[in-house]
């Protein structure tokens, strides 16, 4: 959609910028034409009104029409106005484009006139213009006047006989068939335009009403370009002065039509508009097949990465190219076989060792070279289990010490530890390694009283079942050992390895001795790093198997509940709970 949008606003400006370079061009041609055109009508005017000039000083020089006139006036008779209009009229014909001729007195009295009687009185030749062609050097002056409807161009000049003793003056229409042959001359449409309305005009004007009906402005003043709607197309045309009107209340309006001017224009503008749509709807179809060839792999790729983190490792996506999308799909189903290889192995993992060291070891946090870590180490061991063992059938003993892990492993991973291994019949534990927390030593004794407790619901199974119930021995010892993956280049394990580890083995060994009466045995480091109160009992200092002094050592009482019977109040410290 936007590259269709930036396609059709680029296509919109280049279309307008085009229609406005053409419309100016057409206004200049037009302008161009119509100063052409003046000067054309100018010139045939200037003809037209000399001819008739030459019409008036024949008439005036004529020697006929004078001896008429003087006989005219001895004998001022019906008779003699009556040969002296037919002698005007005689003239008239012979002038053929007159409309009219009249033969005014000196004193400006109308003394016989080719005009009907009733329109006679309509033509009024004042004072005025006679004076004007008194003055003039030739005696002689043109004007336009209008009479009822009709636009005429008249000439005054002198009758001589041979003084002046008469005024004559010729009309020649400036009528529609006038306007409509300097209309075919110059291809345009020409009107008269008498004191602000149009009079005479080719056909097409004669629907301009603002003209017609002389509305303020309609007509434009005389130079400027002006517009004209008639009959909802626009004339472009300029109004020219009629340089022969003596009274300058004439002009000449002419008009092109711009939408014909505009025609060839027009009709490349439609090609060029059916080609742009044509173009538009090609490039909208390219659009959405190229938006489609995109948008069709990115989804399918969205969809198969949330089928990933569902959890579904089967997922595979389509190549169906070479380009960068289709080797985006090979490196995403190369990536969803490793990660599906990754989930196999940490699966397979964690059924060898804890899940946080699954966890951790694909995710390679686990330091390989070992590193230092403070952490707390439980050991668990079954009371005559061996003995006991020699009475049982392999597959009946595998299921009674599997139910007896499963009770183990799940206290200690309640408690936030992790099974290191199975010895036989022993648990060992760690808790700080290989997620580090500060309540290693809290956790560890946590999970010995959950061990002791869960061994106690076990037992109690175990009993109806009439099998000989367990008794578990637990010895917890914290300090710094070495953590992190032993074993051969093909094959490790992840564990800890110290003095303390070894310890706490031992003191395992310490809760068979009966003096002690004690099920869970831990180091006086253990107690220094406990954070909690728990129900601890001072068991003095004990010789230990690989340690060059004794050490004192603690008890972590337990009854059915996993606490102690003589624990204190809460808030209190035990008696022999953490130092202050």
């Amino acid at each position: 959609m936007v590259l269709l949008l930036l396609l059709l606003a680029t296509q919109g400006a280049t279309y307008f910028l085009v229609a406005s370079a053409a419309e100016s061009n057409a206004r200049a041609q037009i302008e161009e034409e119509i100063e052409g055109a003046t000067r054309i009508f100018e010139q045939l005017a200037g003809e037209r009104v000399q001819e008739l000039e030459l019409a008036v000083r024949l008439l005036s020089s004529d020697f006929a029409f004078s001896s008429t006139f003087a006989k005219l006036r001895e004998n001022d008779g019906p008779v003699a106005r009556a040969t002296l209009r037919s002698a005007l009229q005689n003239y008239r014909t012979r002038i053929g484009a007159a409309s009219f001729l009249r033969l005014i007195s000196m004193d400006g009295e109308p003394v016989a006139d080719t005009l009907p009687p009733d329109m006679a009185g309509d033509l009024v030749l004042d004072e005025r213009l006679l004076q004007a062609a008194d003055d003039s050097h030739d005696l002689e002056v043109t004007t336009v006047e209008r009479i009822r409807d009709t636009l005429h161009l008249v000439v005054i000049r002198p009758l001589l006989t041979p003084e002046p003793s008469a005024w004559i003056a010729v009309g020649f229409p400036l009528d529609d068939k006038l306007a409509s042959d300097l209309g075919g001359l110059s291809d345009f449409e020409v009107g008269f335009v008498h004191k602000g309305q149009v009079v005479a005009s080719t056909e097409p004007l004669k629907q301009a009403e603002s003209l017609s009906r002389g509305k303020p402005g309609a007509a434009g003043q005389a130079g400027q370009l002006l517009t004209v709607v008639i009959g909802g197309k626009r004339y472009l045309g300029k109004m020219a002065q009629l340089s022969a009107d003596y009274s300058k209340n004439t002009e000449v309006l002419m008009l092109r039509s711009l939408e014909g001017e505009l025609a060839p224009f027009q009709r490349l503008q439609r090609t060029l508009l059916v080609l742009n749509v044509l173009a538009l709807a090609a490039s909208g179809l390219g659009a959405v097949f190229v938006g489609r060839s995109v948008t069709r792999p990115v989804m399918e790729l969205a969809g198969g990465v949330e089928r990933i983190e569902r959890g579904d490792f089967r997922t595979r996506v389509a190549v169906k190219s070479r380009d960068e999308l289709g080797r985006l799909a090979s490196a995403f189903n190369k990536m969803v076989l490793g990660l599906q290889e990754r989930d196999r192995v940490r699966d397979l993992l964690g059924k060898v060792v804890s899940p946080q060291i699954a966890h951790e070891l694909v995710g390679s946090r686990v330091e390989v070279e070992g590193e230092l870590r403070e952490a707390t180490i439980l050991f668990t061991d079954l009371r005559g289990f061996t003995a006991f063992s020699e009475t049982q059938s392999p597959q009946a003993l595998l299921g009674q010490l599997n139910a007896y892990f499963t009770e183990v492993t799940g206290a200690v991973e309640s408690a936030g530890g992790v099974v290191d291994k199975y010895i036989g019949d022993a648990v060992m534990a760690i808790f700080g390694a290989p997620v580090a927390v500060s309540d290693h030593a809290d956790r560890a004794v946590a999970a010995a009283l959950a061990i002791l407790q869960a061994e106690e619901s076990l037992n109690q199974k175990r009993i109806a079942q009439g099998l000989q119930p367990l008794r578990t021995g637990i010895g917890i010892s914290t300090g710094v050992m070495v953590a992190g993956n032993i074993g051969s280049s093909s094959r490790y394990n992840y564990t800890v390895i110290g003095n303390d580890v070894n310890l706490a083995s031992r003191l395992e060994s310490l809760t068979k001795v009966t003096r002690f009466k004690a099920r869970i045995v831990c180091s006086d480091a253990t107690r220094e790093a406990l954070q909690r109160l728990w129900p601890l009992r001072d068991l003095g200092e004990s010789e230990i198997r690989g340690k060059e002094h004794p050490i004192r050592i603690w008890a972590v009482d337990f009854d059915s509940s996993g606490t102690s019977s003589n624990t204190e109040q809460e808030g209190e410290l035990h008696a022999y709970g953490k130092k202050d």
